[in-house]
């Protein structure tokens, strides 16, 4: 027998992967199940009243159904067409491989006789509907969203939000808030105070060192001067001073130095040592909305003429307060009591003000907190904020899963269908190469091999 040089192909590959195929679903299944436990783990851990028994349930047969019918529609056929392909190389014989119900695979079994040249009547084979290896996945997502959307839905929505419970917390967070804010304020001002009056011993610095350290010392301040008994700036630190620098006076205090504008200038000064010059420091609005920020809840911060002066969902400086219910408790709250009030029974406002008054840092600021009902009242289950994580967890993990099954395997199975075809219409391909080592690359390897001894019978392959 003549002995021809064979073209160079790597050795026949062997699956590395031990789930095959089934890696994907296999995944899908487990970040389900692992949900259904999670969620049970939150209900025995919690009050008991949610998340319920049968949302763990229904998540079990969403699982179990998911996976039989990504066996059926996907694992199960591939990894038979796997072993036939294997066997088609084995045997050199086309006809081995069995024709399927799964669209890809039958395809790429036609081409495969037309490119050996067998008839596709004599596998006494009556035709049949095919359906495409991309409705498995898609169905199992279908049925992980069909549940994930209701129950995320349902434990949200489901709380039944106790209103005087919900008044309470809404003003303890208003007030914690409020002290927050004259916290940051007292800070700002203390920094100013020892950088202006070192103590005893301690060396005096120049004016802009002074400054400098000031402004370094608090992230808050965006400017620190040092002025002269004459209110003129002798040495600055950070950006120029939008405010007055005699907005202040000689004493050590904060101060809102303006009504209008493009934003609030709020200035804090101290006496400094030599008892004739002051420090003053300007402090960044931005850094000080920062402060107030809360998840799920509306802050904003009005000064005596119930003007906004900062806000946490974005703002026009010094908008007029136009609510008339946040108006009453703002004005209550001026005061120095606490305001609470549940307009229209769907939302809770509850206010506080900034600073006790006559103080330092008494700008004669109000906080606000508005937010609703039920979202606060979410806000303080433990147990439903718990299972709504665990419920998009789960749904997550299992649909990435599915695309990821969708991308390794249905993918590379269409990709085979369009080369086979070429093969079989005689078209010059080069060899496929396979893009994971499982099912339907020893498909694809076997194509190849099979391809390269039809192009030249007499070769002998290695």
């Amino acid at each position: 027998m003549r002995r021809t040089s064979a073209p160079q192909i790597p050795p026949f590959p062997q699956p590395r992967f031990a789930g095959g195929v089934n890696t994907g679903p296999l995944a899908a299944l487990t970040a389900l199940l692992a949900g259904v436990v999670a969620l049970l783990a939150v209900a025995v851990s919690g009050d008991g009243r949610w998340p319920d028994w049968r949302l763990a349930a229904v998540l079990v047969g969403v699982a179990v159904l998911s996976h039989v019918l990504l066996w059926a529609g996907l694992v199960a056929p591939v990894r038979r067409f796997g072993d036939a392909m294997a066997r088609m190389v084995t045997e050199d014989r086309a006809d081995v491989v069995p024709r399927s119900r799964a669209g890809e695979l039958d395809r790429i079994a036609l081409a495969l006789y037309r490119f050996h040249r067998i008839r596709p009547g004599r596998r006494r084979l009556r035709s049949r509907r095919h359906v495409s290896l991309a409705v498995a996945p898609c169905l199992a997502a279908v049925l992980v969203l069909g549940w994930a959307i209701p129950a995320a839905a349902a434990t949200v929505g489901g709380v039944a939000p106790q209103a005087d419970l919900v008044a309470r917390e809404a003003g303890a967070g208003a007030g914690a808030r409020a002290q927050e804010l004259g916290a940051a304020l007292r800070d700002g001002l203390t920094v100013l105070e020892r950088a202006a009056d070192p103590p005893t011993g301690a060396a005096v610095a120049d004016p802009a060192t002074t400054a400098a350290q000031a402004l370094e010392a608090e992230a808050l301040f965006r400017s620190v001067s040092v002025v002269d008994a004459s209110g003129q700036p002798v040495a600055t630190a950070g950006r120029p001073p939008a405010a007055p620098l005699d907005a202040v006076g000689q004493e050590s205090r904060v101060v809102q130095a303006n009504t209008s504008g493009a934003e609030p200038l709020v200035v804090a000064s101290t006496p400094m040592w030599d008892g004739e010059s002051r420090l003053v420091a300007e402090f960044d609005p931005r850094g000080l909305n920062n402060v107030l920020r809360a998840d799920g809840v509306h802050t904003r911060v009005i000064d005596a003429q119930q003007a906004t002066v900062l806000d946490t969902a974005g703002y026009t400086a010094f908008a007029p307060l136009n609510d008339p219910a946040l108006s009453t408790i703002a004005a209550t709250a001026s005061t120095g009591a606490p305001a609470i009030a549940t307009p229209e029974g769907e939302r809770v406002a509850a206010a506080a003000r900034v600073g006790a008054p006559g103080s330092a840092i008494d700008v004669g600021w109000v906080l606000i907190e508005d937010q609703d009902v039920a979202a606060a009242a979410f806000a303080g289950d433990d147990s439903r904020r718990a299972a709504l994580v665990v419920i998009v967890v789960s749904a997550s993990l299992a649909l990435a899963a599915l695309g990821w099954t969708a991308v390794t395997v249905v993918t590379p199975a269409r990709r085979l269908v369009r080369h086979v075809e070429a093969l079989a219409a005689g078209n010059p391909v080069p060899p496929l190469a396979a893009q994971r080592l499982d099912e339907i690359g020893t498909a694809v390897a076997a194509t190849n091999r099979f391809a390269a001894a039809r192009a030249r019978p007499g070769a002998v392959i290695a």
